[in-house]
């Protein structure tokens, strides 16, 4: 009765052994298929080139959809700034901090819409904008 009970302890155990190490082989194949995924490039454009012979519409389309990701990280911490001066008055650091991260945001924001412009005008005029953001 001992030696049957041991037997079928060890064999339960020996299946979870085995179920441990393939979920563990899963998880390794996984995490080095999520590593080569992050590495892999599916298209650069060169946002820093004003070359009429890359894409201006697509580089202005870029930087026109990283300002309108700014101002709304700015509409937060705008957002966020009147819920500290409720909660913690008009003098505390979160306030000041909050407030100064949205000016960021918004002039982060409107450098962008420069750089959207400036390859507009590269599509437009066919020539490298000679004016500085």
């Amino acid at each position: 009765m001992k030696k049957e009970f041991v037997r079928r302890w060890d064999t339960k155990i020996s299946q979870e052994a085995q179920m441990i190490a393939s979920a563990s082989r899963l998880l390794l194949v996984g995490i080095v298929l999520l590593a080569f995924s992050g590495c892999v490039s599916l298209g650069v454009i060169g946002t820093g080139s004003h070359d009429a012979s890359d894409d201006p519409k697509a580089i202005a389309g870029y930087y026109r959809h990283q300002a309108a990701a700014m101002r709304e990280k700015a509409n937060a911490q705008t957002t966020a700034a009147m819920r500290y001066e409720r909660l913690f008055g008009p003098e505390a650091d979160l306030v000041s901090g909050a407030r100064l991260l949205a000016g960021y945001y918004e002039q982060t924001a409107k450098e962008l819409d420069h750089l959207a412009e400036a390859h507009t005008s590269v599509e437009r005029d066919g020539k490298r904008p000679t004016t500085s953001p």
